[in-house]
């Protein structure tokens, strides 16, 4: 778990309500929103000096690579619009479509697998991330990708814009958030 952006021990549980609750509870939707963005904006912020775990890219790819080897990735887990591809085609596209790789300055400590049921809050504020298996230094499109998809699913695809927004990006770079959402598939 990584509480307010601080590794704790992994028995430690966070305080709050876990934002999927909240979300499904009718809190309010921007607050909880702009909450989990700046939650994840803090996140990003944590120093990543001394972090061993990588979480980029390059590294994730590999992983999704393996998960097929491995015959751990079928078609009947992606979402509707990418079940139409094997793993294999859609790992080939994932391939294709790599960003350029980032400059150091732009990798940051990232969750890796961000999600409204892995962030919980107490009054409109974080007090921590759970799952934290694929943390490590990344790309923050990663944490912006995954909880974007889970916000449509579980919110509406309308606050996108605003979390986006609450997030700090003006103007976010869609193809990268459209590469990670791409890879996720992949490493469900």
């Amino acid at each position: 778990m990584v509480a307010a952006g601080a590794p704790v021990g992994s028995s430690d549980h966070p305080s709050g309500v876990a934002a999927a609750e909240l979300a499904a509870s009718g809190f309010d939707i921007t607050a909880l929103l702009v909450g989990v963005a700046e939650g994840l904006r803090a996140l990003h912020a944590t120093s990543a000096a001394g972090c061993p775990f990588d979480a980029g890219p390059g590294a994730l790819v590999d992983l999704a690579r393996e998960r097929i080897d491995l015959g751990l990735v079928g078609s009947v887990q992606f979402d509707p619009p990418y079940r139409r591809y094997s793993p294999s085609a859609l790992l080939d596209l994932v391939e294709r479509g790599r960003p350029a790789d980032l400059d150091a300055a732009d990798l940051t400590i990232v969750h890796g697998d961000a999600g409204f049921d892995r962030v919980w809050l107490d009054a409109g504020q974080v007090t921590g991330w759970t799952s934290v298996g694929r943390s490590g230094i990344g790309d923050p499109y990663r944490d912006l990708a995954t909880m974007a998809v889970d916000l449509a699913q579980r919110v509406t695809p309308e606050a996108l814009g605003p979390f986006i927004y609450a997030y700090g990006l003006d103007h976010p770079d869609v193809v990268r958030l459209d590469w990670h959402v791409l890879l996720d598939q992949l490493l469900r």
